[in-house]
């Protein structure tokens, strides 16, 4: 497990040392707020069209080279990145890194195939704790390389996201141990006339008992997530004249308060009270966090109170349901399964940033955190309804 969180954490930290400096390239290019949200949907969607591709491809191969081959392929896409001139070459590069993004459903795949049903959720915790801690070292070091010599480039900071993505792909492949139960040196061999075992169809995952209903959630989810991060530079920088290292230096305290909580609190959480309960809580969390943004007068105190509050809402939703989904999956599929759930999430990062950048404007900067409170509720009412469902149900059985 270490060496698959490692791998991510590596990468994590990469990725997240490009994205507050988006926002700022975008305006240097001579675009705007919709043309940064429209930047990171791009990666959304490649992401969302791959993520089932990756997934099935692991399930087939073995998770080890499925996650290398994704790094590998960052590496290419940062590289192009840090010589792009324009903002086609932008666009080319962060749609790359997005075909490029299956090593979340890969490596969710990968906890999976090591952890029992009761530690499922608990071990999406830890995998959140790797992308918190990415999120909570890249920006802060992203800001300083940006800000090098004075000029707020791209290009170091990019480098060093393809060197980071080069580090992970050589961790997944020479030192991760495979995972897949076929795949594993450890595994039973079969008789030469025995049939190959069939593996469950994507189609009849999807038929599964309640696996559309949590998809659709986890696309809600992702939604809220993504927009409240796509837009939060352009509203600290509307609201109180921010730079790019100071929404760095915010995203760092931020991921590394989330990694904490995430490592340690958020899987006895999970275990107490059940996966629904506590993401159901975190969205009201998340919600009172949007009432703060968008009722309180624009005051730094209230702005990091309201941000931190949706941030640490929303950050339960990705381990908590996609240790449901990992639950309704058959061992044999996980990476299928995972991977077609972490490719519809990708599509709420297509939609999310998008929606915050069409509310977004200078007369009301606060505007999308309307909508990411309106996700936010769907989230905790659809919690709501299934815990008091669940609990009707054992009622009825006593």
């Amino acid at each position: 497990m270490i060496v698959i969180l490692l791998a991510i954490f590596v990468d994590l930290v990469g990725f997240g040392m490009i994205v507050p400096i988006l926002p700022f390239l975008t305006l240097e290019f001579g675009g705007d707020a919709l043309t940064g949200t429209a930047l990171l949907s791009i990666y959304s969607l490649c992401s969302f069209v791959m993520g089932p591709v990756w997934g099935h491809l692991s399930d087939r191969i073995g998770r080890r080279p499925a996650l290398a081959i994704t790094f590998f392929g960052s590496l290419c896409a940062y590289v192009l990145l840090a010589f792009s001139t324009n903002l086609a070459m932008v666009f080319v590069a962060r749609a790359l890194s997005g075909a490029m993004g299956g090593n979340v459903g890969i490596g969710s795949a990968a906890l999976a195939d090591i952890t029992s049903h009761e530690d499922r959720a608990a071990a999406m915790g830890k995998l959140g704790a790797a992308f918190g801690l990415g999120f909570a070292f890249g920006p802060g070091l992203g800001g300083l390389l940006s800000g090098l010599g004075g000029t707020g480039s791209v290009f170091l900071p990019a480098l060093a996201a393809a060197a980071l993505s080069g580090i992970a792909g050589i961790l997944a492949l020479v030192v991760m141990p495979e995972t897949h139960p076929s795949k594993r040196k450890d595994a039973p061999a079969k008789a030469a006339d025995a049939a190959p075992t069939p593996k469950p169809s994507l189609s009849s995952i999807l038929k599964g008992p309640g696996f559309i209903l949590l998809v659709s959630v986890f696309l809600v989810a992702s939604m809220a997530q993504s927009a409240n991060f796509s837009i939060s530079p352009f509203w600290m920088e509307a609201a109180h004249g921010w730079t790019q290292r100071q929404v760095g230096g915010f995203l760092m305290f931020l991921g590394l308060s989330i990694a904490i909580f995430q490592s340690g609190t958020l899987g006895r959480l999970f275990k107490r009270y059940g996966e629904r309960k506590v993401v159901e809580t975190g969205a009201l969390i998340a919600v009172t966090g949007t009432l703060v943004v968008l009722i309180s007068p624009p005051h730094v105190i209230a702005t990091l109170i309201g941000l931190s509050l949706i941030t640490f809402g929303l950050t339960v939703a990705f381990p908590g349901i996609n240790g449901m989904i990992s639950h309704s999956t058959p061992p044999e599929a996980q990476g299928t399964a995972l991977g077609f759930s972490n490719g519809v999430a990708a599509l709420g990062r297509v939609a999310g940033p998008l929606a915050a950048g069409l509310l977004f404007s200078d007369a009301h900067p606060a505007l999308p955190y309307a909508f990411v409170g309106l996700a936010a509720f769907t989230l905790a009412v659809w919690g709501w309804l299934t815990v008091k469902r669940s609990a009707q149900r054992i009622e009825t059985k006593g």
